[in-house]
């Protein structure tokens, strides 16, 4: 597969929208993205945006994944933008895994896909070359169906009596189940976030990436993937691809209400709504939010990548701006969502109608834990005045 440009890539996803629009309805009534969608992306080279060139990635700028997710959610449904952002940012995520992991998951298929549930889960043992895992449950991994191995995440007591580390192991299909019944949401309903399922399993330490010393700097990965991509903060740079699909969803909203208002007549004689200044403001300030939003967004993945390009880590200020930032993009996308929804009518409440689909999504996505406005913008007053602050998230 021949490498294409960041253009060519963003253009593929431009025209592949309306497909995307079309499966709409039928990765909500599934509960997960269609098989149809996921061989479109993979064939389009989605997932390999930003998966290490010595695995048949292409190494591009996150902010590339960014436009793409966000043109695949513009078209009509965010769910299917939502998992290519899910995967293709965890082929970003393997960049920075010990080399052995990296070749066991794409020895043999560099299409291999990884689902994510971060949070520690599950009874460890230590046992000789690695640890036995049993009685684990992990929610939200987004993409879990077209996923072949998952990257769950566990507590490994120190033997010096240090804190544990927070580390995630590589685990095959063949060693976890899905709990299909898990994903019954309002939102994102075609992302297919289900439970992972261990009873138990051995997983050796070549498939174990200590996240505690990759946040601290110290990425077993940058040995092999020597790239400017690789020298970024492993969290803070890629939090706007969980963005991506707001933005998306939010600019689809605007999209259709700015359709609709020249055909729209308000009920009880109140005339055509393009000629109400009320529903003319509503437009140009959602308008603003979404744009304010991703400006935002685009700065901040301006400053990741020019420090990678010199070598310099993020300090803990901007690693805590950045979260901040990627909240309050979030917060404005919700705010311009709820403005639109608001001025759209009954109409826009039938099931058929993309317009609560998007709205939906999108507060979906304002209730991702990483997303959080409130523990962010707290987390980066607390890092700006110098105040005490405990958070893995900005080290």
């Amino acid at each position: 597969m021949s490498q294409p440009s960041p253009e060519e890539i963003i253009q593929r996803a431009r025209d592949m929208a309306p497909a995307m629009a079309q499966r709409a309805e039928e990765c909500e009534d599934i509960g997960r993205l269609p098989d149809e969608s996921f061989n479109d992306f993979r064939d389009a080279g989605f997932f390999r945006i930003s998966q290490p060139k010595i695995h048949g990635g292409y190494e591009m700028d996150l902010r590339v994944m960014y436009e793409v997710s966000r043109e695949l959610a513009r078209g009509g449904c965010a769910s299917s933008a939502w998992v290519m952002s899910i995967l293709a940012i965890h082929n970003y995520y393997l960049g920075y895994f010990p080399a052995s992991a990296q070749e066991y998951v794409w020895r043999d298929n560099q299409d291999a896909q990884t689902c994510t549930p971060f949070n520690p889960a599950g009874t460890v043992k230590k046992v000789t070359g690695g640890i036995e895992l049993s009685n684990g449950r992990w929610p939200f991994a987004s993409g879990s169906d077209h996923a072949s191995y998952a990257l769950v995440g566990v507590l490994i007591e120190s033997d010096d009596g240090s804190p544990p580390e927070f580390c995630q192991c590589v685990v095959p299909t063949s060693d976890f189940a899905l709990d299909h019944d898990s994903w019954n949401v309002a939102g994102l309903k075609g992302t297919g976030s289900k439970d992972v399922v261990i009873e138990h399993c051995y997983i050796p330490y070549e498939r174990i990436c200590s996240l505690t010393q990759v946040v601290a700097g110290n990425a077993p990965g940058r040995e092999v993937n020597t790239s400017s991509l690789y020298k970024q903060d492993f969290f803070a740079p890629s939090a706007c691809t969980l963005v991506a699909p707001a933005c998306g969803a939010a600019q689809c909203m605007l999209d259709q209400f700015a359709e609709k208002l020249g055909s729209r007549v308000l009920v009880f004689g109140a005339g055509n709504q393009i000629d109400k200044v009320a529903s003319q403001i509503r437009l140009v300030e959602a308008e603003a939010e979404i744009q304010s939003g991703d400006l935002l967004l685009e700065k901040d993945s301006e400053l990741h990548k020019r420090l990678s390009l010199t070598g310099d880590e993020p300090n803990r200020e901007q690693k805590a701006h950045s979260w901040f930032l990627n909240a309050y993009a979030t917060t404005l996308f919700t705010r311009a969502a709820d403005r639109i929804f608001a001025a759209s009518g009954g109409a826009a409440l039938q099931n058929g109608d993309p317009l609560q689909r998007s709205w939906r999504d999108i507060h979906a996505i304002n209730n991702h834990g990483g997303l959080n406005f409130d523990s962010n913008a707290e987390i980066y007053a607390r890092v700006k005045l110098g105040l005490p602050v405990e958070s893995p998230l900005v080290g």
